[in-house]
């Protein structure tokens, strides 16, 4: 195994978040393409159908993932830093052995429980049984897929995870459109389980090239190897499941598919888009935390550089959708789905938190704290329905952006206290100073992309964006390598 020595510098975490940005935002094109044909196809109603079928897949995988793949990253970057190569083909062995069975569990429980999901999830009488069936074979492929990455990712094989995004993204929309285009609602389940098995197939053909694929699936050494990883993560599993169910909820809550096809445009936007800039955190960020995570400085200095990079990049890209998220929607989507406007507007902070308790957050993780971790995310998932529930309740579709923004701030200083006192986290005055003067000019332009006319909006969100851009550059152009190239041109020092 070629190890290469750790390196903490914001160049660093700009190169991997510049890596898999510049992917996400190819993503995004094909996102573009994929989403304006789906949204014509499917219209709302299609789409929110398209969700809930997603969700049950997500519960059931929930359920029978056994948490491997998360933790597979953290032991694989263990013995890539520490181990030889005999111990790293023996534990990719285990673990590929184990996602096989939890592929095969996953699928023999979408299909038996068929009728009781149906029953669950579409309850206004719906009959979706066949259709639940048929995604048993879409739930197989996620454990494959999942523990294929994790091996990349521990193995720091990021730009060949940058590539399997770029390709998977490519036959999403090789499968999903034509289906759409022949057999509409009726093809919802059929995309998902060819998408499903492109993608898993996808991270074989790059994953096997560097361990050949091997599975014992009777070998009883083998099985009981991969116990105390299926074990520790039993509460992973109970948190996956309880953010599944969660999601679950909100939808029954929501009601019509319709009301749910809105809010899952407005969720995407503000969330899947945006949400490019945290792509490095699971591929680079979580296996380098691991890897010091009995270093408390320099875990604090890890942390608190992440959240710098995370805030200063993702401000001004959540003030350019405030400003034009009827423009985004129209353009991503169709007209039908403007109504999700202000709902996404009111939920830009949601990311801005986030941007800040994200990288706290794998703090217990890469510690091993899975039963902290749990604790965590069942009561901010509770807190989150019942916002949801509350605002949709008081103010229709534009309250869960509310909610979605409050329960974000919640989960930042619930973690953020509780990860101070358990594991001594601190944040750093130089930190706060990156993030209150983003987070003044975020409000801004949030009100006006809200209350004002048009000209005003314009005028103060070109304002802010000038200025958050400027406070973002001041500190993250040093660690580009293009003003570095420059810099040596000139004559000019650092």
């Amino acid at each position: 195994m070629e190890k290469r020595s750790p390196d903490d510098s914001y160049r660093h975490v700009l190169k991997y978040t510049g890596v898999f940005g510049g992917v996400q935002g190819l993503k995004m094109f094909v996102s573009l393409l994929r989403n304006k044909l789906t949204a014509k196809l499917l219209g709302e109603a299609g789409m929110g159908l398209n969700k809930r079928f997603i969700n049950v897949s997500e519960v059931i995988n929930a359920w029978t993932n056994f948490g491997i793949s998360f933790y597979a990253v953290q032991r694989i970057s263990e013995i890539y830093e520490e181990g030889t190569e005999d111990d790293m083909h023996r534990f990719v062995g285990v673990i590929r052995t184990w996602s096989v069975w939890s592929a095969i569990l996953g699928g023999l429980l979408c299909f038996f429980l068929a009728s009781w999901l149906n029953g669950y999830y579409f309850p206004m009488g719906e009959q979706h049984s066949l259709e639940i069936k048929l995604l048993s074979l879409f739930v197989a492929s996620l454990p494959i897929e999942a523990v294929e990455c994790a091996i990349l990712k521990g193995l720091r094989r990021l730009r060949t995870v940058a590539l399997i995004e770029v390709c998977s993204a490519f036959s999403t929309l090789l499968f999903t459109i034509p289906v759409y285009y022949f057999f509409g609602f009726r093809g919802i389940v059929a995309s998902l389980v060819l998408c499903g098995w492109a993608t898993a197939l996808i991270h074989l053909f790059f994953s096997v090239r560097i361990y050949r694929y091997r599975v014992q699936l009777f070998s009883h050494s083998v099985l009981r190897e991969g116990w105390p990883l299926v074990r520790i993560g039993i509460p992973y599993v109970l948190a996956g499941v309880v953010g599944a169910m969660a999601a679950g909820e909100v939808y029954k809550r929501l009601g019509s598919d319709s009301v749910i096809g809105l809010y899952g445009v407005g969720y995407s936007l503000v969330v899947t888009y945006a949400g490019m800039v945290f792509k490095a955190l699971e591929t680079d960020f979580f296996p380098r935390l691991s890897s010091i995570n009995h270093d408390t400085p320099r875990l604090n200095h890890a942390i608190n550089q992440q959240i710098d990079i995370c805030v200063l990049l993702i401000t001004p890209i959540m003030i350019v959708f405030a400003m034009f998220m009827p423009q985004f929607i129209s353009l991503l989507y169709d007209s039908r789905f403007l109504p999700a406007v202000p709902m996404s507007q009111c939920a830009v902070f949601y990311m801005f938190f986030k941007a800040i308790t994200t990288p706290i957050a794998y703090t217990s993780l890469a510690k091993g704290d899975s039963w902290l971790y749990l604790i965590m995310e069942t009561v901010y998932d509770v807190v989150f329905v019942l916002m949801i529930g509350v605002s949709y309740g008081l103010w229709g579709l534009t309250g869960t952006g509310i909610a979605l923004s409050a329960s974000a701030l919640f989960d930042l200083l619930m973690i953020g206290g509780v990860y101070a006192m358990c594991y001594h986290f601190r944040m750093r005055a130089k930190t706060l100073l990156h993030i209150i003067p983003q987070g003044i000019l975020l409000v801004f332009v949030m009100l006006a992309s809200l209350f004002a006319f048009w000209p005003i909006k314009i005028l103060v969100g070109t304002i802010c964006l000038a200025l958050s851009l400027i406070l973002s550059w001041r500190l993250l152009s040093p660690e580009l390598p293009i003003v570095q190239k420059i810099k040596r041109r000139l004559g000019m020092k650092d």
